[in-house]
């Protein structure tokens, strides 16, 4: 069985990433290590508390999302279009029209530190793009013009390795690591993969990649529908569910170090009922943003 919710009294970095208030704001939720079916252990509490941050002010049927400085960009299903928002100022600046595909679904955004030219605002955006047994990756620019508008613009495309007997990832998203530079995608196979890679070149414009091309991989209790992912300090945050085909939503937490589940934190329970889609750190704090209802807060801290 996956070990749930290992030993937090080693992760005081991760203290960092959340700030505190008063714990009885918070959900109390019980960090077990599960090692049979009928015996666990009790080593620490989780609080988490969420709550609505700010509205979405443009439609459509938005996906993944992802911020970068005060601005959050949230991709639209095809890549249709980009949803742009000043979070500082909590208000919607405008949406980018692109050409949509329909083999692209968006499903998780992820900001690179890596810029295609030094003089760029923005740095590398990667967006998955995945549908039936094709899952790829566009790489975008994005660049702000004098009157303070957007336009983004596609650099590169990234395949991902075919499903063979051993690995699958179907129904990918891909989430970078700017800690140590790497990439990780996430898919459910038999379980939740979790595969890593080296980012490609970017000065290559299509990337195929195979099973050769994977660092390392894992698989942990399957995923009900992954959905928006960010990593942080070592470890993936994602959410996962989709409430109207009847699932609970979920916040998974993986330490990417051990490689091996920390909580599954039931998020429907506490605030959350809307379906997630997006996953970014903003000040430190973990946000989600949903699919047109709202943008939500995650706040979380580790407690003995």
């Amino acid at each position: 069985m996956s070990r749930f919710l290992i030993l937090v009294f080693s992760y005081a970095s991760l203290l960092l990433l959340f700030n505190s208030c008063d714990k009885d704001e918070y959900y109390i939720e019980e960090l077990v290590n599960v090692v049979s079916d009928e015996e666990y252990e009790m080593v620490g509490k989780i609080g988490i508390k969420i709550s609505g941050y700010m509205s979405q002010s443009a439609g459509g049927y938005v996906q993944g999302a992802d911020c970068y400085g005060d601005y959050l960009f949230q991709f639209l299903d095809s890549n249709s279009a980009v949803n742009i928002y000043n979070l500082r100022e909590k208000k919607y600046l405008e949406t980018v029209e692109m050409i949509p595909n329909k083999s692209n679904h968006c499903n998780n955004i992820s900001f690179s530190r890596l810029y295609y030219k030094k003089s760029d605002v923005f740095p590398l955006l990667y967006v998955s793009s995945c549908r039936g047994s094709y899952s790829h990756l566009q790489v975008y620019r994005i660049l702000l013009r004098q009157d303070s508008s957007f336009s983004i613009e596609q650099v590169q495309e990234i395949i991902l390795p075919k499903a063979t007997h051993d690995n699958n990832l179907y129904w990918t998203g891909a989430v970078i690591d700017n800690d140590n530079n790497f990439m990780y995608i996430y898919a459910n196979t038999n379980g939740a993969q979790i595969a890593k890679f080296n980012i490609p070149d970017v000065n290559q414009e299509e990337v195929v990649l195979t099973d050769e091309d994977i660092l390392e991989q894992f698989t942990l209790e399957k995923f009900i529908h992954q959905q928006g992912a960010v990593i942080y300090k070592g470890m993936m945050y994602v959410f996962d569910g989709v409430p109207q085909w009847g699932d609970t939503n979920y916040l998974r937490i993986i330490d990417l170090v051990n490689r091996d589940d920390f909580a599954k934190i039931n998020i429907s329970e506490k605030g959350l009922k809307a379906e997630p889609e997006g996953a970014f750190i903003y000040n430190d704090i973990l946000y989600c943003a949903t699919n047109n209802s709202g943008i939500f807060k995650v706040k979380l801290d580790f407690l003995e």
